[in-house]
């Protein structure tokens, strides 16, 4: 008779860990973060702590002082048409294979500011309504599908000399893992595949 018990207890705690929350809460300024929640638990996605070998964390910290490593900014290293890229797959995937997907999120926050700038006003004018043709209907997109508290995007030309390109980027999103478990065996093919075409 116990392992009767030890099954049916098993069972309550595989049916309460589905219902946890799952989070993700990302935010872009100079740099990206992201973080992924599960329940009170938090794991960095980016950036990956460095793994130290040989030398200490006391070495370590004095010579990060003496010899600052610069910041990755990936919108310098990629580009604002990455990023433009990445919201129009996702927007595309929402509306197909991950419409369910979208459907059972609950976006706390998603706010997208972006300051375009170009080498004139010609080329700052190209560039914003590039920019507004492909965030724009993602975002409609998107909001049409999952349920959202606070969102809002703001795009902006900048025609002043010497002027930078800006992106400001905050996500906070949650979904219960009684869903991930059923979407996983529904569309995890078409996930992978997104991934790898991000990837490439």
């Amino acid at each position: 008779m116990i392992w009767i018990y030890i099954l049916i207890a098993i069972l309550l705690l595989l049916s309460a860990l589905m219902f946890v929350p799952i989070g993700i809460k990302a935010r872009y300024t100079d740099s990206f973060k992201c973080v992924l929640t599960v329940g009170f638990l938090k794991f960095s996605l980016y950036p990956k702590k460095p793994k130290i070998k040989e030398k200490s964390l006391a070495n370590k910290a004095s010579e990060d002082k003496k010899n600052p490593k610069p910041k990755k900014n990936i919108i310098k290293e990629k580009g604002i048409s990455w990023l433009l890229d990445v919201i129009k797959k996702t927007a595309n995937l929402a509306a197909g294979a991950l419409k369910d997907f979208f459907r059972h999120i609950i976006v706390k926050d998603l706010l997208l500011s972006v300051k375009i700038a170009g080498d004139d006003a010609a080329d700052t004018a190209v560039k914003y309504g590039g920019c507004c043709s492909v965030v724009y209907p993602a975002f409609g997109l998107l909001l049409g599908i999952v349920k959202y508290k606070n969102c809002g995007v703001d795009i902006t030309p900048d025609f002043n000399e010497n002027a930078k390109t800006g992106v400001y980027f905050k996500l906070n999103a949650r979904i219960r893992a009684v869903w991930i478990a059923y979407l996983a065996i529904k569309h995890g093919y078409k996930g992978i595949k997104l991934l790898a075409d991000l990837k490439n």
